[in-house]
């Protein structure tokens, strides 16, 4: 689902242009920073990282100060937007993206020397790199993960060893579907109708009855209780992430 949601939110994700290098949005949220105190502080970070003269501080300044006024012009125009993008919609601001995208590494190719532009364009590489893997807990296996949940439930909820083979297998099985659905979601190029993500949803909430019944079952009361606790504050911490990426 989390696909889904973040290609519904591509349109407003459109202002990320103007951050190519070294802008942490959620950093600049937390310290409230305008689009011209953002604009300075990269400023000062690529005259620090590329040593950029003072001509080029003025060029890269207003090539900065373009972009973000573009961004906050697509913010501005979709802040009040009710409707989800369509998939043409989609379509035409990521090819919108790569356009400014392209037009920037030209300026920048125009203002910066060989050497600088190798040094900006690695930066680049960098950054996206390590963007790539926000959305990533880690980069461990699925199997490693269940292996690393089933210690914590043994550690958290002092589960027998007869206790810890029933709830290995459910956490297989769950980890199973999870990798099917992802499977057959990666395999289906065209954006999910509105009908498709009313039935995943109930195919989630179906699979967590379950998950909770087959838990039920293993645990005894105590244990139940815990574990219906551990998962309502693991919930209301996605809760929580969530409205805080609004």
């Amino acid at each position: 689902m989390k696909k889904l949601f973040i290609a519904a939110l591509l349109f407003v994700g459109m202002v990320s242009f103007a951050q190519d290098i070294n802008q942490k949005a959620t950093r600049d949220q937390r310290e409230k920073l305008t689009p011209e105190q953002r604009n300075e502080k990269h400023l000062q970070k690529l005259t620090s990282e590329l040593n950029l003269d003072t001509k080029q501080q003025a060029q890269v300044k207003q090539l900065l100060a373009e972009r973000s006024a573009k961004g906050e012009k697509i913010k501005d125009a979709n802040k009040d937007r009710k409707t989800k993008p369509t998939a043409a919609e989609r379509e035409a601001f990521k090819k919108q993206l790569e356009t400014e995208r392209a037009a920037n590494d030209t300026k920048m190719k125009a203002i910066l020397n060989a050497d600088q532009y190798t040094k900006w364009t690695a930066l680049k590489k960098d950054h996206k790199g390590k963007g790539d893997h926000k959305g990533h807990r880690d980069m461990k296996s699925p199997q490693e993960r269940d292996q690393a949940h089933l210690q914590k439930l043994t550690t958290d909820l002092n589960l027998s060893a007869d206790q810890q083979k029933q709830v290995g297998q459910l956490l297989s099985d769950r980890s199973t579907k999870m990798e099917m659905l992802k499977k057959s979601r990666g395999e289906n190029a065209a954006a999910p109708t509105e009908a498709e993500k009313k039935a995943m949803k109930k195919q989630m909430e179906e699979d967590h009855k379950a998950t909770d019944a087959k838990m039920k079952s293993i645990l005894n009361a105590d244990q139940y209780t815990k574990w219906t606790a551990i998962q309502k504050e693991r919930k209301d911490k996605m809760k929580e992430h969530r409205k805080g990426k609004k």
